[in-house]
């Protein structure tokens, strides 16, 4: 499996449709808190014309699972030198929930090789509501371990549309599956960890100058539409878009709507 020595520990990859000599800007993908290279298998269809990175996070899917927490500026320095390991100048940046994070603190840096930013479902900050929200995980995994915690954060995270028609997803053999590929328990703790160190990053955020999309879900509960539109207030130039009956999984509840605001927004002349 492809695999990087970066800041100490190992990280899982996978590099698709890159051509040598390629000079399109590489798509970086990155993934959701709990999430690994293979959530984002329904968009991949749609991403033929791009060479895309996608990358387990330090904790996530394949890559190891150091000692924690991963807090967000880690990840983005996980994030820079897995670019300069592999070669990688010029890149769009893509984050859902707290990838997004990620690609926030990272864009705030200014870093010279990013072209476009788009950022999917998620914050700028952990006020009172979402820090709640994610210490019931916290407790779930305690009292629960990892189906406890599934269990509980299955209503934040899918569509009131999405579960009214796939109802599937609430049963025992969907969290199997889930469970299957959820991180281990030391993982999820320093994932957790680490998100919950984020304060607010809003001031931060003027020092970005890329064109950026700021997509957020009608009915996502866990990050709703205000914490969108809060990233887009910051970011100088900003677009802010709604996906109507979309929860906070948009990559699966609605993937060829999100592909269309993706395509439209990274053909678009800068």
């Amino acid at each position: 499996m492809p695999s990087a020595l970066i800041n100490e520990t190992t990280l899982y990859y996978r590099l698709d449709g890159a051509a040598s000599g390629e000079s399109r800007p590489t798509l970086v993908l990155l993934n959701g808190i709990f999430q690994r290279t293979e959530a984002w298998e329904p968009l991949m269809p749609f991403l033929q014309g791009f060479p895309v990175l996608r990358y387990d996070m330090r904790g996530q899917g394949q890559s190891a699972v150091p000692k924690g927490p991963y807090t967000p500026e880690l990840h983005a320095d996980d994030l820079q030198a897995l670019l300069e390991a592999l070669s990688i100048e010029r890149y769009h940046l893509l984050g859902l929930s707290n990838g997004g994070i990620v690609a926030q603190v990272f864009a705030a840096r200014q870093p010279g090789g990013l072209q476009k930013l788009i950022l999917l479902c998620t914050t700028a900050r952990v006020d009172p509501l979402i820090r709640a929200k994610v210490q019931s995980w916290q407790l779930a995994l305690e009292w629960g371990g990892t189906q406890g915690r599934l269990q509980v954060a299955l209503p934040w995270i899918w569509g009131r549309a999405f579960l009214e028609t796939h109802p599937e997803i609430n049963s025992p053999a969907s969290l199997e599956q889930m469970l299957a590929a959820a991180p281990s328990v030391e993982a999820q703790q320093n994932l957790m960890a680490g998100f919950l160190t984020l304060g607010d990053l809003r001031p931060r955020l003027s020092k970005v100058h890329v064109p950026t999309l700021v997509l957020s879900g009608q009915e996502d509960l866990l990050f709703p539409p205000l914490y969108s539109q809060e990233i887009a207030s910051a970011i100088p130039g900003a677009i802010h878009r709604v996906l109507p009956g979309v929860g906070h999984v948009a990559t699966l509840e609605n993937t060829p709507l999100l592909a269309e605001h993706i395509h439209a927004f990274l053909e678009a002349s800068p």
